[in-house]
């Protein structure tokens, strides 16, 4: 959520000369930029072919049966009706005109100033709640619901709520341009709302407005993207977004150049971004969903490009990427939320308003193929994940660096913590990340070392958390894998880290992940190097119990259908009241376990045992 250095002079320069001379584009221009095509031939032709999950979603449209039409137009209805379910808001009517500047779940309105002069963080207010209404990621299901009734009511509402974001969001001035990402997410979703209701769109009279200010997105975002010698989702949002509104002007020399330029970008960012073992650089399993889904669209649309190839090695990476999802898909179907989640889509179209943003499924759908089998072991040691499969049990590890050079944009304070699931039901699980805004004692909570699968000794954090806004979180543990045995009777992962070594006694985790798939058993070793005596901590987040009892050195947690029994030596087991959050703004009532132990000087070890068995 960061944005770029700003020099207050120029910026007022910048205003004081937009306020007398607005951006705008007039016919002349448009017919330039869209070369030798009108523009429903545009849209209908190179923007679709640059576009092949909206094709699929538009072909799907003519399969669709009686509930699933009645579904996408209850959505429909819901956002012609200007009622939106956002960032946890719960469903709220935003009223006849919608304020696009205006936080409408904590009250606060962003003035119609030069973008680059508001504020970002605004004390009790949450920027992405304006900025996500305005990617228009419901704009497609409105065109969808006119394709499939053939009502125009929702061809009047595109073009309405087009048109009032345009009246209220001069180019340059206003919240909703101060990041150039949400600028090329809403110009993609745009594009593919008027491809699904082209050709009739051609003769509204918004039309031409639309595919004007279109351009004016083209321009603002290939002069404002967001580089940085560390690069990440941002400037991949800002590439892939220009490539899809270059589709649209592919005839004309400036979408041309567009192409041009961002070809080079999208390949660059492959290998800027994606680890050799096909991880994100994010240090986050949902960035890795996004930047996945940013990918096979950018390269979607360049390989719809005449003369356009992609280099083997981009679609190399691109397949690991895809294995990486394969990997840690949980036999229920849903991601671990490793890391930050802020549940980023690019294009979700229809599963808008209906998927469970913890299911990375989509992923293969967009890439054209189906998904397969996940294996049964794979290690990611550039990205820092380690999977295990075997009998009934999935166990994931994390132990990796905090991602971005070091900085540690999106990461948690989780190295050598893990997931385990029985089955698909799962048993230990990361809470997630909640919001990034308003709430700073809860960004921190939910990034906290206590807050996940792994170790803390004397309330220590494995790396300092930042006061919101900040996100880096340095890497002070640089987390390293000290064995990966796989293929062994009993596969097992065993990690280090660094991270308490700034203790006045410091002390090293060193902590060994062992499977027994015959009996459903993980053992859990944990050894303490240093030389003082440090009050341990174990926190163990549960998934859904409905039962736990705990004796001095034994707990034992009751799920819908497992059952798990915990034992450890040395140790005070206890129930803690904890958070759970499924999706971005959104936080439930959540059981961890928790274990408490000693050490005193010296080396010492820890074991936990934790066996399961189904209840039925």
């Amino acid at each position: 959520m960061g944005r770029r250095t700003v020099d207050p002079l120029r910026a007022r320069a910048r205003a004081r000369l937009l306020e007398r001379r607005p951006l705008r584009v007039d016919p002349g221009q448009l017919r330039e930029a869209l070369g030798d095509l009108d523009l429903g031939a545009a849209l209908r032709g190179p923007a679709l072919r640059a576009l092949p999950t909206v094709a699929r979603f538009e072909e799907s449209l003519a399969g669709l049966d009686d509930q699933g039409r009645q579904d996408l137009l209850r959505r429909a209805d819901a956002t012609a009706a200007h009622r939106f379910d956002l960032l946890g808001s719960g469903p709220t009517d935003l009223g006849a005109r919608i304020d696009w500047s205006r936080d409408f779940l904590h009250g606060y309105r962003w003035e119609r100033k030069y973008a680059e002069l508001l504020p970002t963080y605004v004390p009790g207010a949450d920027v992405k709640m304006p900025w996500e209404l305005s990617r228009s990621q419901h704009l497609p299901l409105l065109a969808a619901a006119f394709r499939v009734s053939g009502d125009r009511a929702y061809l009047d509402e595109l073009g309405s709520q087009m048109s009032s974001w345009i009246d209220g969001n001069p180019v340059e001035f206003g919240v909703n341009w101060i990041c150039t990402m949400d600028v090329a997410i809403r110009a993609a979703n745009w594009v593919a709302a008027l491809v699904i209701a082209a050709p009739e769109i051609a003769a509204e009279p918004w039309a031409e407005t639309v595919a004007s200010s279109l351009l004016l997105h083209g321009r603002f975002i290939r002069d404002h993207p967001e580089w940085a010698p560390v690069r990440s989702n941002h400037y991949l949002s800002d590439v892939v977004g220009l490539l899809v509104v270059a589709s649209l002007f592919a005839a004309g020399a400036e979408g041309r150049d567009w192409l041009a330029w961002g070809r080079g970008q999208l390949v660059g960012e492959m290998e800027h971004e994606v680890r050799e073992d096909g991880c994100s650089h994010e240090a986050s399993i949902p960035y890795h969903r996004l930047v996945t889904e940013l990918f096979l669209c950018g390269a979607a649309a360049l390989r719809a490009a005449p003369g356009t190839e992609l280099p083997p090695s981009f679609e190399r990476k691109l397949d690991l990427m895809l294995d990486f999802v394969a990997a840690y898909t949980r036999p229920d179907g849903l991601a671990p939320q490793i890391g930050d989640n802020d549940d980023g889509r690019f294009l979700p179209l229809d599963d808008y308003a209906k998927a469970d943003p913890r299911s990375h499924l989509h992923l293969f759908e967009q890439a054209g193929r189906p998904a397969p089998p996940p294996p049964g072991a794979a290690g990611f040691p550039a990205g820092g994940y380690f999977i295990l499969r075997g009998g009934d049990l999935y166990l994931m590890i994390r132990c990796g660096d905090t991602g971005l050079g070091g900085e540690g944009g999106h990461a948690h304070n989780d190295q050598l913590s893990f997931e385990l699931s029985h089955r698909d039901e799962p048993l230990i699980e990361d809470p997630g990340a909640y919001r990034y805004a308003p709430d700073a004692e809860l960004r921190k909570l939910f990034r906290s070392t206590a807050f996940h699968a792994t170790l803390q000794p004397d309330g220590a954090e494995q790396n300092a958390l930042p006061d919101p806004p900040r996100f880096p979180l340095g890497d002070r543990t640089h987390a390293e894998p000290l064995a990966w045995e796989p293929d062994a009777l009993r596969p097992a992962f065993e990690g280090t880290h660094h991270g308490f070594e700034h203790l006045s006694a410091p002390l090293r985790h060193r902590r060994r992940l062992e499977l027994d798939p015959a009996s459903s058993v993980l053992r859990i070793v944990d050894t303490v190097e240093g030389p003082g005596s440090h009050d341990l901590l174990w926190t163990f987040p549960l998934g859904p119990a409905e039962e736990i009892a705990t004796e001095a050195a034994t707990a034992v947690v009751v799920f819908q259908a497992s059952e798990m029994r915990i034992e450890a030596e040395r140790v005070q087991f206890e129930v803690f009241e904890g958070l759970y959050s499924p999706r971005y703004g959104i936080k439930e009532p959540r059981r961890f376990l928790r274990a408490r132990g000693r050490c005193s000087q010296g080396d010492e070890r820890f074991e936990f045992r934790l066996s399961v068995v189904p209840r039925h």
